[in-house]
């Protein structure tokens, strides 16, 4: 029941936040999901820090439970960095069962690894592969250390063909930002072509981003090994197809006081997009890649540039 309840706020959640800075949902069962837009970054919680997902210029911190990872970047060097917490075991909401009931039900049945948390990097990738952009679309060049994503994939249905084999699939979603490089933004002119935003002379923007957020469904094979005491090494492939549910953009400058101009619009995104992903990984921490082949924007609106995901995933079992 208590993972009906999670998953039940987490979508409660994600359909509220893309109107709004900060959102928070309270449940008495499962305590507070909050996102919160920050001068710096962005900070996500659920429940009484059962999971937080932090983001500022030079740290990102990712907590679960007793474990974190944060990634230090200070000087355009990235630094990986395996954290321990001391949590008291009523906080966590997801152990219902005991080591060796979960050990017993593991042998069972097949269970698959996509319920979770991911935290990853995104970029764009021209027709020829290639991250590098030609001068003309020198706008949407990006800061790659701050253009994140943040999915949540809430619930899984794992076809087990074998104990340690089988087919995946769920529901999730994903939240994405591409943080501009230049002192700009991106427009939609009146026949729905994507082109340059270029502030007054003057102004220097702080933060210029362009966010969007889909729900997401993947389809995929999953073969795991066992490696020692029940643990395994995930190998998984297939492809994921996602439907937007929102998009803006965003600037941060300084003038009589800081500014803040946030624009909702589609930007002639693709509504739907779809594409491989791959994901390796042990026991309940999984590395992620996927590329979307079907284009960031609609034919003829906007650019031809497919978007990229390379990341780290927190999995419940």
């Amino acid at each position: 029941m208590k993972k009906i309840a999670l998953i039940a706020g987490i979508i409660a959640f994600f359909l509220n936040v893309t109107a709004q800075d900060t959102t928070a949902v309270n449940r008495s069962d499962i305590g507070v999901l909050k996102v919160s837009d920050k001068e710096f970054g962005t900070s996500v919680t659920l429940g009484k820090d059962l999971i937080v997902v932090e983001n500022d210029s030079d740290i990102i911190r990712i907590k679960m439970g007793k474990n974190g990872i944060s990634i230090v970047d200070p000087n355009g060097k990235p630094r990986i960095i395996f954290d321990k917490y001391d949590v008291p075991d009523d906080e966590f909401l997801l152990q219902d069962e005991d080591e060796k009931d979960k050990r017993q039900r593991g042998r069972r049945r097949f269970t698959p690894h996509w319920s979770g948390v991911e935290f990853g990097m995104n970029n764009y990738v021209t027709s020829d592969y290639s991250t590098s952009l030609p001068p003309s679309l020198s706008y949407l060049d990006l800061n790659t250390g701050k253009s994140f994503n943040l999915n949540i994939n809430c619930a899984q249905l794992g076809i087990g063909l074998t104990r340690r084999f089988g087919l995946v699939t769920g529901v999730g979603f994903e939240f994405n930002n591409y943080y501009f490089d230049g002192n700009n933004s991106i427009a939609k002119d009146d026949l729905g072509v994507i082109g340059p935003y270029v502030p007054d002379p003057g102004i220097v923007l702080d933060k210029s981003k362009l966010a969007t957020s889909y729900f997401v469904i993947p389809l995929m094979i999953e073969a795991q090994v066992p490696v020692n005491r029940g643990n395994t090494l995930n190998l998984a492939a297939g492809i994921i197809g996602g439907a937007k549910i929102g998009s803006h953009t965003k600037m941060v400058f300084y003038d009589d006081g800081k500014q803040k101009v946030k624009e909702k619009n589609d930007f002639s995104l693709n509504e739907i997009r779809y594409g491989p992903t791959v994901r390796i990984g042990y026991d309940s921490f999984q590395i992620f890649g996927t590329c979307y082949i079907n284009g960031l924007f609609k034919e003829d609106k906007g650019p031809e540039l497919y978007p990229v995901q390379i990341g780290i995933a927190f999995t419940f079992d």
